[in-house]
């Protein structure tokens, strides 16, 4: 039975923030609209208006559809697309790093379940990030991060499928689209401006955008043209604690065992210093009988797993309890073009061109505690570290110890993160005759993240003595105090390796470049046969291209320092630490390397003989490939009928599809680089079937049901392996994965009950056939297959040499790979409002509300340990991972010709990030619950000229990773501060 228990909450949610600093009018063109509607244009101005145009889309669709339109040309009120989707229904935010939003799950459904097509094609956007928030995007979840909100004018979350609709989602469609030309009525110009500022950062950056459309009437027809671009910069800075990681009290060797303790821990080593009374050089066993019994008088039989579970396992500490400050530099540019031509009534040919470029520089300094994380033969760890006194909490956390015999670490990193994303799109409709039209569309999306430079730098203080972790009055960041002055220089050492193991500081580096390219070309075909029936057909080929290449540097033996070499030439101090963080205790600042200095003396990243340990180990590279080839074709029917008081429209079809994959990866065999690959092909068919019926007084009762799948995730599917030997982890991709399919039934009711107002109430249910989850297992790592070359990068030994290796052939790891397991049931239901005061009296009728709710409920069954020749399989069941149960959105807005403001709050409940299934001594890693508060307000001083103030993350908000539901560890804890931005836009 599973350990965690989640509280349900009711939220109500918004997130539909702001002003951006773009003004105008915003409206989207109805998809292939009639020729004799050629010449009308749906302008949308003012907050109001734009909720009442997004909500006669919704209302006129067949599906269970949610629309946001820009309440102005070029503005959407929020710093990206992501925050701007959050305030649809079942629509639920995560955060990246500096708090900004990054991707959505739908219905409970995580960003990898949910498609997204930029002017109807599909897209990936690739970004880097920091570890603990998902390092690099390999994945196909969207980064909404890349692009500024400010330029699309039409957002469109599509719950349900369709046969003429692309299948791939589990979750939801989202479709983004740019504006045209002959979306507005004539020549049109607007710019704004605006500079906003962070109380974290303390620092200001501007953001602006413009726009210019027009279009004429020509001898060959009408045409027209439009650009628009967005410039933005941004500084976030994060505070906060990191774990990195729970170990059990017996990992890695133990600690250092009291004098006359039996067993003794570890066991005497001359050539590590290690004897009945000293656990190393200058290392005496000053554990205490007391302390050292209660950490290891604890025991855990790891969820069933563990006969004879031994001392210490129930005992858990941070791997590497550490403070981060990391300090991003943002700047994103993005531009649209658009070219239409309608040569007549009933034929019109678009050129969409979108292009966006997201620069990320990120520096993270921490200072921690490393000793807990290494073991004596790599790097004289834990083993010799006592334990000089001990706390644990009822639920079992270890939540205060004392130590000697510490090592303390500054590193700093770098890491450069640039992403480009290219798309054309070319398109057309030609009406054929007064019944038959056809349509085409050919574009291709591609997007590269190039990461030249990831450079991380280490500095140790060895063997300090008081080192202490307290979380006794703050249990999400503790009090640490590290037995020395972290802020002294002179304490931190660099140099090579002693001759007993001592470790004086080392380096890393990496450098990455991963990317996708999507091309598509579809036709289709419509024959409206009468008034009530029109069917339609079409055809689709798409190619997806997925390439991922990593190669690393580095070594763990510091190099030689010059002569007269002093530790403060190469280094700075962090300063101001702990603003706005909870409870104290935190050292105020800390030494800090200065990698511009360092490299001064050591140019770790020149890659070149002359710097040993710099040069990339190209054998060791990460270097795969994923090609996807997707044809399509679908027979669908739309009708129409009255069936006495009740208008029943919708559509029925069948898509068929067959995906051929080749996934390929070059492996180290035998000191060559040696290029293996898989090919697997499948055919699914898709039916589908949306029903609407109109019902008097304005209510619509919607269902709708259909078969989907979701192809697995790249990284997945490439026939490679991830050895992190610091961690002890291995991942391995397996080609063979087939899709997850599942069968979805949606039931809807929605009463327009007066104008501008809408009230709705829905279920829905997925039944999922079978799921991909990552299964882990503790196997000695030359039981996998893998060449021990992976182990020994920057140098180390596996064969008894000075350094050695972190992880050794005969060391057990813990693997995982993603395997196709047995899906279960997501049930929920959602309800949504929409209602302007306007039967209020005077001012108060210029208020109005929005607010949307859902819950979702998930029984998952998670492998948690695979069977072997001796142990049976294990499972759980649980959540899906990535779904909170609780989502809602909550808007107060006001406005009048003049005045516009608006109060927003936006919640998620608690989601596992992880089902680890006790294998290890935690059942999950999860996401503590968030409610972020935001406002906006503006004021037309005149019809052209528009002044802004916003503000998000009112409450500071902070980001939370427990690991195990019983203990609730802090794995991860941080905060990004506020943000406010005033801004002024001018539309010609």
């Amino acid at each position: 039975m599973s350990k965690q228990s989640y509280r349900r909450q009711y939220y109500l949610k918004k997130t539909g923030i702001a002003l951006a600093v773009a003004a105008t009018v915003a409206s989207v063109q109805a998809q292939e609209a009639p020729a004799d509607a050629s010449m009308s244009t749906v302008v949308v101005t003012g907050f109001r208006a734009s909720l009442n145009s997004a909500m006669n889309v919704k209302k006129n669709s067949d599906g269970i559809v949610d629309v946001i339109k820009a309440e102005d040309i070029a503005k959407f009120p929020d710093a990206n697309l992501a925050e701007s989707l959050q305030r649809v229904p079942g629509v639920s935010l995560a955060r990246g790093d500096g708090g900004e939003g990054k991707q959505i799950s739908v219905r409970g459904l995580s960003a990898g379940f949910t498609r997204v097509r930029i002017n109807g094609i599909e897209a990936v956007s690739a970004t880097g990030a920091s570890d603990i928030n998902g390092s690099t995007n390999r994945s196909r979840a969207f980064d909404f991060s890349v692009f500024a909100s400010e330029l699309f004018n039409s957002l469109e979350v599509r719950k349900t499928s369709q046969a003429d609709i692309e299948e791939g989602s589990l979750g939801a469609t989202v479709d983004l689209r740019a504006a045209r030309p002959f979306d507005f009525k004539g020549e049109t110009i607007t710019l704004g401006a605006q500079q906003t500022y962070n109380t974290l950062a303390h620092r200001s950056a501007p953001r602006v955008t413009a726009l210019y459309s027009n279009r004429w009437e020509t001898g060959i027809g009408r045409v027209g043209f439009l650009i628009s671009g967005a410039y933005s910069k941004r500084d976030a800075t994060e505070e906060g604690y990191e774990a990195v990681e729970l170990l059990s009290a017996d990992a890695d060797g133990g600690f250092c065992s009291p004098a006359g303790q039996v067993p003794q821990s570890p066991a005497t080593q001359a050539t590590k210093g290690v004897t009945p009374t000293a656990c190393g050089f200058n290392l005496p066993r000053t554990s205490t009988t007391a302390a050292y019994n209660d950490v290891f008088g604890r025991r855990d039989n790891y969820g069933g797993t563990s006969a004879n579970p031994v001392a210490g396992s129930g005992a858990f500490h941070p791997r590497i309890p550490r403070y981060r400050r990391s300090i991003a530099k943002y700047e994103r540019a993005g531009v649209t073009g658009a070219f239409q031509w309608r040569p007549k009534a009933g034929t019109e040919l678009n050129l969409d061109l979108l292009g966006g470029d997201f620069k990320n520089d990120r520096y993270d300094n921490y200072i921690s505690a490393i000793s807990f994380g290494r073991s004596l033969a790599a790097a004289n760890g834990k083993p010799q570290t006592s334990i000089l006194e001990s706390s644990f909490n009822n639920n079992g956390s270890w939540e205060y110890g004392k130590f000697n015999g510490v090592d303390v670490r500054s590193e700093g990193l770098i890491d450069v993160n640039n992403t480009e994303f290219r798309q054309h799109v070319f398109s057309g409709t030609h009406q054929v005759s007064d019944t038959v039209k056809v349509d085409f569309m050919s574009g291709i999306s591609r997007s590269t993240l190039d990461s030249p430079m990831r450079a991380t730098v280490q500095l140790d203080s060895p063997n300090a003595n008081d080192f202490s972790f307290d979380f006794r009055n703050n249990r999400n960041v503790p009090a640490l105090n590290f037995g020395v002055d972290v802020a002294n220089p002179a304490n931190f050492t660099w140099g090579p390796v002693d001759a007993d193991g001592t470790v004086h500081g080392q380096f890393v580096g990496r450098k990455l470049l991963t990317g996708n390219r999507l091309k598509t070309n579809a036709v289709n075909a419509s024959w409206e046969v009468n008034d009530n029936l029109t069917l339609r057909t079409g055809l689709s080929a798409r190619e997806n291209t997925w390439n991922n290449f990593e190669v690393s540097s580095g070594a763990p033996n510091g190099l030689p320092n010059p002569a007269g070499f002093q530790m403060s030439s190469v280094t700075r101090i962090i300063s101001d630490f702990g603003r706005g963080l909870e409870g104290s205790g935190y050292p105020s600042q800390w030494v800090a390397v200065d990698l511009d200095k360092f490299r001064n003396v050591w140019d770790i990243e020149c890659h070149c003989d002359a710097v040993s340990g710099s040069q990339y180990q190209t054998l060791n590279q990460t270097n795969r490939r994923v090609r996807e080839k997707i044809n399509a074709l679908y027979l669908s029917a739309d009708f129409n009928y009255d069936i006495g008081p009740v208008a029943l429209r919708g559509n029925a079809g069948v898509r068929a599809a067959e995906t051929k994959t080749n996934a390929a990866a070059l492996v180290n065999a035998g000191g060559a680089l040696t290029e293996i690959g898989f090919d697997t092909k499948y055919r699914d068919y898709l039916p589908a079937l949306n029903l609407t019926a109109q019902l008097p007084r304005d209510v619509f009762l919607r269902f709708s049901a259909g078969k989907t799948l979701s192809r697995p995730e790249y990284v997945d599917l490439a026939p490679s392996a991830a050895v992190n030997t610091q961690a002890q982890t291995v991942n391995i991709g397996n080609p063979n994965l087939a899709p997850i399919r599942a069968k979805t039934y949606d039931l809807q009711a929605e009463w327009y009950y007066d104008k501008n107002a809408m009230v709705s109430l829905g279920v829905f249910h997925k039944d999922i056939d079978t799921y991909i989850q990552s299964v882990g297992e503790r196997v000695p790592y030359n039981t996998l297959g893998l060449p021990d070359a992976l182990l020994t990068g920057g140098g180390c030994s596996i064969t008894g040499g000075t350094p050695a290796c972190p992880t050794l052939p005969g060391s057990i790891v813990t693997v995982r790979r993603g395997v196709n397991t047995p899906g279960g049931p997501l049930t929920g239901f959602e309800f949504n409002l929409q209602t302007p005061f306007s039967f209020l009296p005077g001012i108060w009728s210029n208020f109005g509300l929005l607010a949307n709710y859902t819950h979702v409920r998930s029984t998952i069954s998670y492998i948690t340990r695979t069977a072997t020749a001796t142990l049976p399989q294990l499972s759980m069941e649980a959540n899906l991972v990535g779904m909170s149960p609780d989502a809602g959105n909550l808007t107060l807005y006001y406005e009048d010709p003049k005045f516009s403001a608006r109060v927003s709050a936006a919640h998620r409940s608690k989601y596992l990030f992880n089902v680890l299934g006790d294998v290890n001594g935690h059942d999950y890693t999860f996401v503590d619950a968030s409610t972020n508060l935001d406002f906006s307000m503006s004021y037309n001083i005149t019809p052209q000229l528009r002044v802004s103030l916003e503000g998000s993350n009112l409450t500071d908000e902070p980001l939370r990773y427990g690991r195990d539901s019983q203990r609730n560890d802090t794995l991860l804890y941080a905060h990004s501060g506020r943000t406010f931005a005033l801004g002024m836009s001018y539309k010609f």
